[in-house]
């Protein structure tokens, strides 16, 4: 009877410290995309600006078209923990300084509702879907001018907010890549400083 006492304390003992763990970093991974919520819809605007002009293998060329936009924030890869170590062990970008990596992973602890403040090219008008819309026969329909689907992650920011990385899927049927992104803000703008592809097709 002791020992299924003690047990029961040490149970409960152990529950309640893995729930005041996961509400401290609940509450940093809030704080810290809270610290960069203006900063974040520049950088992805950015990105995919730089796309829609200058990739037509992805983007495509002309007329006006639709980015399709995963309504809520997804971190690199398949698996929803793969935010944890993905940045230490499978992404080397050789400038990536320690606080952006540490602002990577803690704004993609939860996933987050995607805003519609998205700033594009005249030609291009952003939508938001859930996955499943995806892969419903409706897409097309409902989406007629859509360049694939576009997912996307958190940001994670420098302390100064000159360094930025994320991570974005792009599925186009056949064809798409999913790849890990450094930017650097260089004289107001940001700019892609390297790549670090996840996959292809």
């Amino acid at each position: 009877m002791r020992f299924s006492d003690k047990l029961r304390r040490r149970t409960c003992g152990t529950g309640l410290l893995l729930l005041a763990v996961v509400t401290v970093l609940g509450s940093l991974g809030w704080a810290e995309r809270e610290r960069n919520a203006d900063e974040e819809y520049a950088v992805y605007s950015a990105y995919l600006s730089e796309g829609l002009l200058n990739d037509p293998h992805d983007w495509s060329v002309g007329g006006p078209v639709q980015v399709v936009v995963w309504d809520t924030t997804r971190a690199g890869g398949n698996l929803r923990f793969r935010a944890l170590y993905a940045l230490w062990m499978a992404v080397r970008f050789k400038n990536l300084q320690t606080s952006t990596r540490v602002s990577y992973l803690l704004g993609n602890l939860f996933q987050t509702r995607i805003q519609p403040k998205f700033v594009l090219p005249s030609r291009a008008t952003v939508a938001f879907t859930s996955q499943s819309d995806y892969f419903s026969p409706d897409f097309q329909k409902k989406f007629p001018r859509n360049l694939g689907l576009i997912s996307l992650s958190g940001i994670g920011f420098n302390a100064h907010r000159t360094q930025a990385v994320f991570y974005i899927d792009h599925f186009c049927g056949l064809c798409g890549g999913g790849r890990y992104v450094l930017m650097e803000k260089l004289d107001g703008l940001w700019r892609v400083r390297d790549e670090h592809y996840t996959w292809i097709s």
